[in-house]
């Protein structure tokens, strides 16, 4: 019984006069969820060797090609696909469903705990690491040579974007986890991204590509994240394709962290 009580109760923290309930929850939740990634530092590894090791490599042999396309500065061309692997590589939803299946979730929900918060603080601890690995991976790059065209306020906003892109592509694993509360069907979400990331520009402009192809960039909205990412990187301050990036990703938002809240609402029932 005691180690019952010890387990659920809440990190230590003041009490912040007018701060609602909920969003004490969510923080408390959200604390819990960062410990238990930082007790497992390898788990970062994946989701920062994969963009470092991708982007080298497409610049590496791809150069060439984007000259020929008239991009000189093919770093900043690639340079936002490897950060979208850093924001959308680190199975969202694993520890969520390791609650569930240990019934540590089942715990929770017979103590007074506001429902929204399970998934508000979970996914908020989620954008940590995402901010932490996109951070890394863009530190990385930059040590290595890119130039961005937007200079440092361009690196915060390109940074800010992707990490917001990550909560919303994080929501995906989150709705499989609370709707089946199975791992292997969780890590699955990782599944869908590569869709996403490769039937767009991701290393060609649009008008090198031809036929179905340049039919399913035309209407993925990863396209638009990547014409607004590389305005920051390749060629400026360019107000419209930003904007369209960030109604790329509230479109996107409104479909995955819907599926989350239908999970969350179908979890504690």
């Amino acid at each position: 019984m005691t180690s019952t009580t010890t387990e659920l109760r809440a990190p230590s923290v003041p009490q912040a006069a007018g701060v609602p309930e909920p969003l004490r929850n969510a923080f408390h939740i959200g604390v819990r969820e960062v410990r238990n990634v930082l007790r497992a530092p390898a788990e970062f590894l994946p989701g920062l060797f994969i963009p470092v090791f991708f982007y080298f490599i497409q610049v590496g042999s791809l150069s060439s090609f984007g000259h020929r396309y008239g991009i000189l500065n093919f770093k900043a061309f690639i340079f936002p696909i490897g950060l979208l692997f850093a924001a959308s590589n680190g199975g969202a939803g694993l520890n969520m469903v390791i609650d569930i299946e240990s019934g540590y979730f089942d715990k929770l929900l017979v103590t007074p705990v506001n429902r929204l918060a399970l998934l508000i603080g979970a996914m908020g601890a989620d954008a940590v690491r995402i901010f932490a690995q996109c951070t890394i991976v863009t530190v990385v790059a930059l040590a290595a040579g890119l130039d961005f065209k937007t200079g440092a306020v361009g690196v915060v906003v390109l940074i800010a974007m992707a990490t917001i892109w990550g909560i919303v592509y994080s929501a995906i694993g989150f709705a499989i986890a609370l709707k089946t509360g199975s791992p292997a069907a969780t890590q699955s979400a990782w599944v869908i991204f590569f869709p996403l990331i490769f039937l767009t520009t991701a290393f060609a402009p649009l008008e090198a590509l031809s036929g179905w192809l340049q039919t399913a960039a035309r209407m993925n909205p990863v396209t638009y994240l990547l014409q607004g990412m590389r305005a920051l990187t390749l060629t400026g301050w360019n107000g419209h394709d930003i904007g369209i990036a960030f109604l790329a990703i509230a479109g996107m938002g409104a479909l995955t962290l819907t599926l989350a809240l239908r999970g969350l609402l179908s979890r504690v029932r």
